[in-house]
């Protein structure tokens, strides 16, 4: 596995590696109509493809499966906005690759610190890369709550 920026033709791998990953894995911890209304079959690519653009985006390759995209994070100045590793490829440390570039990247920036809004299934993976939760939250989509966690690690 190795690690690069985006690229435009890694969008459509992007977002079904996102739906595919919030459909199995995070519906675990979140119901079938928050699976749907998180990761809905019609997805703006549009938008998609300007904010992984506008942000620092990295996306993991698994290079023995056809240069198969196994993950994606990115970088809005200090907000990770997304980090998702495709339903077949947990746990085997891809997650922990990408942000320790993320944080890497972030640190020769100037920034002092990151933050994310982390889902029920991704609370533990921050914790232990010693993120801490400032505020646990309920946040309102197409009149549906979701829970998350406002969490913040100091570089």
């Amino acid at each position: 596995m190795y690690i690069r920026n985006y690229q435009k033709n890694d969008l459509k791998s992007i977002i079904f590696l996102f739906r595919e990953t919030v459909h199995s894995v995070n519906s675990k911890d979140y119901t079938q109509e928050q699976v749907k209304i998180w990761a809905p079959e019609n997805i703006d690519e549009k938008s998609w493809h300007l904010s992984l653009l506008s942000h620092y985006t990295l996306v993991a390759i698994d290079k023995e499966k056809i240069e198969k995209i196994v993950g994606f994070v990115d970088l809005d100045e200090n907000y990770v906005d997304r980090l998702y590793v495709a339903k077949d490829y947990q746990r085997q440390k891809i997650a922990t690759r990408l942000m320790d570039k993320i944080e890497n990247h972030a640190k020769k920036q100037g920034q002092i610190s990151l933050y994310s809004h982390v889902s029920i299934t991704a609370k533990k993976f921050f914790l232990d890369r010693g993120y801490i939760v400032n505020k646990e939250q309920y946040v309102e989509k197409q009149n549906i709550l979701f829970k998350n966690y406002v969490m913040e690690k100091f570089l």
